[in-house]
């Protein structure tokens, strides 16, 4: 991995020993021992989501104040800054949708789609406050937004514009779930409302005050306080499967697998697979996302800058430890973007983009310096 030009590089050990240079690991693998460099990028505001792997390669990040989108050279470190319409609500985690355009929620309740410039493509105003967005096989899009009387199910168009919009008299509990077929779920005070592709919104009940929807590969499952409940293709619950406390926030893997946080004394992590069926993982309670990698090794992330890497049996493999000295920690949009030679991004919330890396050794830095 180059080191970053003019004075951007700031060598740091990360963890007490691990000082030795690491080989690349293949591709979506954590590495064998922490990373021992990390660089950070200037971004001009606050942080608001984690990067973004556009199609060419480059990082995108939203910042607030100023509000902009800030794309960077993973390569380089150039940044370019743009800003953007709307400051950017943190209630919606920015996304790339299948045309590659950048998908943001404004804080006025107003869905952008913004090419790589800034610019915005189209722009939804949704009637109500998101609660979540799904994309159906078709290529339309479903947004689940509510007001004080109604939760309404707003279809958009391939575009990003909105073509209809079907509301029924309910309180949304959950963000919203696709099953099969391009049925759309949301948890309210007494079951499931399922939006059907016809436009027709079922009520269905079964589950008393779903907390989550969890997806799980090609299955969802509905999260009550103490258990989980399959739901079928017509979101109809299957019988329940105990948990061992209720959950408080739950992570989908990169493996298609999740991973669910219960409160309780003590808290658990918990692997849930399709069926509900879960297993323990002795990992600290602080974590509030996870990932699985290629060979099943886990990384654990805190908002304020933990990251415990575990081996696929759940032993621990490293701990990195975000500090400043005496300034205290980094607090960090809580989630990690893999680079492509076994480096990572982080976004901090005071603004900055930190490259996780480890330097490799000069055997094996000659064969690039050659290409």
């Amino acid at each position: 991995m180059t080191p970053r030009r003019g004075g951007r590089a700031l060598a740091a050990a990360l963890l007490a020993g691990a000082t030795a240079a690491l080989a690349d690991p293949p591709h979506g693998t954590l590495p064998a021992a922490p990373w021992t460099r990390v660089d950070p990028i200037p971004l001009g505001g606050s942080g608001v989501n984690a990067p973004i792997r556009l199609p060419d390669g480059r990082l995108a990040i939203f910042t607030r104040a100023p509000s902009s989108l800030v794309l960077v050279d993973p390569e380089t470190g150039a940044t370019r800054s743009s800003p953007v319409e709307e400051p950017p609500s943190t209630e919606f985690a920015p996304r790339c949708d299948r045309s590659g355009r950048l998908v943001v929620l404004g804080a006025g309740r107003t869905l952008f789609r913004l090419g790589i410039d800034g610019r915005v493509r189209v722009a939804a105003h949704l009637p109500g406050a998101l609660h979540g967005l799904v994309e159906r096989p078709d290529g339309t899009e479903v947004a689940v937004v509510s007001d004080q009387h109604s939760l309404s199910f707003v279809t958009l168009r391939p575009d990003g514009g909105i073509a209809s919009v079907r509301s029924i008299a309910a309180d949304p509990r959950t963000a919203p779930a696709t099953l099969a077929d391009g049925h759309v779920a949301v948890g309210v005070p007494r079951g499931l409302a399922v939006f059907e592709p016809a436009g027709t919104i079922r009520l269905v009940p079964g589950v008393e005050n779903p907390g989550h929807l969890i997806t799980v590969r090609d299955a969802t499952l509905a999260a009550a306080e103490r258990a989980v409940f399959p739901l079928d293709a017509d979101g109809v619950p299957q019988p329940p499967r105990p948990l061992p406390g209720a959950i408080r926030e739950w992570s989908a893997s990169r493996d298609g697998g999740a991973f669910a946080w219960t409160v309780g004394t003590p808290a658990a992590l918990l692997r849930i697979d399709a069926t509900g069926a879960f297993r323990r993982i002795d990992a600290p309670d602080f974590a509030v996302w996870a990932m699985v990698d290629d060979v099943g090794a886990m990384l654990l992330v805190s908002r304020d800058g933990r990251l415990v890497a575990l081996e696929p049996d759940g032993s621990r493999r490293w701990v990195v430890d975000l500090q400043r000295g005496a300034q205290g920690q980094r607090g960090i949009v809580p989630q990690v973007t893999p680079g492509d030679r076994g480096d990572a991004w982080i976004t901090t919330v005071d603004g900055e983009l930190l490259h996780l890396w480890s330097p490799p050794t000069s055997s094996q830095e000659a064969p690039r310096a050659n290409r």
